[in-house]
């Protein structure tokens, strides 16, 4: 595990190593296996079942969100939250009034998995979204998440499985719901437990048909083609054959795709009502290319997408492939390649304003500072709104020297983007540099809070503290932030 930066306001950078915490975190977790898994053998039996409260949904939600920060890399990009978020508001739309607000990550890891969790978080690994060829393959998986959450499957599981305090239960959550792809999810999958009281915590078949109803309704509802649904079971069919000697993580949590492909199937045929609007698969192609660019080895990638490229007529028929190519470029730093690249899309697409923010991004990245701003500036007069324009117009104003105006910009995307962490680093820089060190301070602990170091977020809030008194109208923020940790901390 790399250790963990983090800037300290007119100090500089400190570095903290987390293999200590995660030595102790594995630790207690094979602890807690081994005395729940072989706890029957001596006559134990769980508690009675009592009704798991939305209050304790909420704080086992947040712990389980603080151990997976600290085990994964989040894809934590104005872009790709807003796209995933946007998809997520529409079926929550349908589904109707809810407990929770709703949050949905990218979790940077190539295994097929993806989890509702406790309190309304919903999480998709960079590995399935590969596997999905259409939008409506990715929203098949959203909705059927999103229809365990919203029938409170996850509640009665935990119901289920015995009243436990809200650190074991996320522990044990974790580890089912990370399984193999994390040293955390070995821990519990290879253990005693996994055959014991995590069992309990699976999706019955009468969970997982429940889901599907409701995925297949809200689908239809949004008029997008129920086979997509089909055709994702089939490639988790393929996936668990592939996988024989180890079932995927996603499987172990939502069992028998043979059987949910039949009933579905059943249901299409019987529902001559289907409204099928043809769906635009830009978005889509242009989300699935930047989670590519982002987390796989784009070496690799390259040649595949370059021989793509030189097939005849393929500008026409698949032209974002050259979007794909672009962002390949990008990552590698090749500037002009991916300008070059980028605009023959543009060219293509010459309504696209999300494209000339690609392109200004180039630009940021190559140095270009002026003109990206331009371009910034430009869309932002046009769509005020468009989170991911705006948040690259913070970064060019702060290059360009004018830090004052990007702060404001970076604070009033927080309100939009409250879980985006980068924003509290880049707020919590500026604030220090113009001289309002206890803001600065406050915003690092919020940075370092949602990237999971808990014992630098702990410094901020220290020297925060240290610098307000009690009538400060951050004080009692920063003292609400203090609480929280030490609450997440202690469950």
């Amino acid at each position: 595990m790399e250790s963990n930066k983090f800037p300290i306001a007119g100090i500089g950078i400190v570095h903290m190593n987390h293999n200590n915490t995660f030595r102790r975190l594995t630790a207690y977790i094979i602890c807690a296996v081994f005395l729940l898994g072989n706890l029957p053998l001596a006559g134990f039996s769980p508690p009675p079942a009592q009704a798991f409260s939305i209050g304790e949904e909420r704080e086992v939600g947040e712990k389980l969100l603080s151990i997976i920060r600290k085990e994964f890399t989040l894809l934590d990009d104005p872009d790709l939250t807003e796209y995933v978020t946007n998809l997520g508001q529409q079926t929550l739309q349908l589904a109707g009034p809810q407990f929770f607000d709703y949050h949905f990550f990218i979790i940077d890891n190539k295994e097929f998995n993806a989890f509702a969790a406790p309190s309304g978080l919903i999480f998709f690994h960079s590995g399935l979204i590969d596997l999905c060829d259409t939008e409506g393959e990715l929203v098949s998986v959203l909705a059927h998440e999103i229809g365990h959450a919203a029938s409170r499957h996850i509640a009665d599981r935990i119901n289920k499985s015995g009243k436990l305090n809200a650190s074991t239960t996320a522990l044990m959550l974790a580890g089912l719901l990370l399984g193999g792809g994390s040293a955390l999810g070995q821990a519990v999958v290879s253990g005693s437990m996994a055959g014991g009281m995590t069992a309990n915590l699976k999706f019955s078949r009468e969970d997982e048909e429940e889901a599907d109803r409701l995925a297949y309704k809200w689908m239809q509802e949004e008029k997008r083609d129920p086979a997509d649904m089909v055709n994702m079971l089939k490639k988790m069919r393929r996936v668990s054959r592939y996988h024989r000697k180890q079932v995927p993580t996603y499987l172990l949590t939502h069992p028998e795709p043979e059987n949910r492909i039949g009933y579905i199937e059943d249901i299409i045929l019987q529902d001559p009502q289907k409204k099928i609007q043809t769906q635009d698969e830009f978005a889509y192609q242009r989300f699935k290319y930047r989670v590519q660019a982002l987390t796989r080895d784009t070496q690799s990638i390259l040649p595949i997408l370059k021989n793509k490229a030189e097939e005849p007529g393929i500008l026409e028929s698949d032209p974002m492939v050259f979007f794909g190519l672009s962002q390949v470029y990008l990552a590698n730093r090749d500037y002009q390649k991916a300008e070059e690249t980028l605009q023959k899309v543009i060219n293509r697409f010459p309504d696209r304003p999300i494209l000339k923010t690609d392109l200004g991004r180039i630009k940021l990245e190559a140095g270009e500072t002026q003109k990206a701003l331009e371009i910034f500036q430009e869309i932002k007069r046009k769509d005020p709104d468009e989170a991911y324009n705006t948040y690259y117009l913070a970064k060019a104003l702060q290059q360009a020297g004018e830090p004052a105006q990007a702060v404001l910009i970076y604070e009033n995307l927080v309100e939009r983007m409250p879980t985006y962490a980068k924003l509290y680093q880049e707020i919590g820089k500026i604030r220090a540099s113009l001289g309002n060190k206890a803001l600065g301070h406050y915003n690092l602990a919020l940075y370092q809070y949602y990237e999971g170091s808990n014992i630098a977020a702990r410094y901020h809030i220290a020297e925060a503290l240290k610098k307000l008194s009690e009538k400060d109208p951050l004080f009692p923020k920063v003292k609400d932030l203090k609480n929280k940790l030490d609450r997440v901390e202690k469950m």
